[in-house]
């Protein structure tokens, strides 16, 4: 199986106006999205999502009900067959105190790497913000993809190797810039 690491707010769901996903009734897919996963799942790429999500470190939502939303999200991307093989998650808000688990620290990606057998060099990180840009090249991935997405701001890359409108796009660059082989 191929990889491909995928931030998950703003790149696979809608970031609400506020920037938190604190609710089910805020999950909001990406029309392409569905299309974008199956895609991937089709050229046998299996999908490790990694996330920050500073509303738990700010008390807007706590680690349980981040869970319930998130298998809420897995269930209505369920459509696209894609393998979501697991999800790293960091809590921690934002600011100077943060640590390298958060991105654009690249803990997560090299944990996911350690778990999974992933070799980063291999793998494409996507995301839609500048954080994720750097942690997928803090990580050491064959790059990063910036899908311009965010709702609240325009985003704009000099280090991502591939910007993409949208998801769907960033899939086909993948599969059109990946090679068959062990990952």
């Amino acid at each position: 199986m191929k990889y491909v690491l995928l931030d998950r707010d703003g790149t696979i769901i809608q970031d609400p106006l506020d920037e938190r996903v604190d609710r089910i009734e805020k999950i909001e897919l990406f029309p392409d999205s569905i299309e974008a996963l199956k895609y991937l799942a089709d050229n046998d790429f299996g999908v490790v999502l990694i996330t920050n999500q500073a509303g738990i470190g700010e008390g807007r939502i706590t680690e349980e009900e981040f869970w319930a939303i998130h298998s809420e999200v897995l269930n209505q991307l369920s459509p696209s067959g894609v393998n979501f093989v697991k999800t790293y998650m960091n809590g921690e808000a934002s600011g100077p105190n943060a640590t390298e688990w958060r991105k654009p620290g690249p803990k997560m990606l090299l944990q996911a790497a350690e778990d999974l057998s992933i070799n980063l060099k291999d793998v494409f990180m996507v995301g839609d913000n500048q954080s994720d840009i750097d942690a997928g090249i803090n990580a050491g991935c064959k790059g990063s993809i910036l899908v311009e997405t965010a709702r609240n701001k325009k985003v704009t890359s000099p280090n991502a190797i591939y910007t993409a409108p949208n998801l769907l796009d960033a899939a086909h660059y993948i599969i059109s810039n990946s090679w068959c082989g062990s990952y």
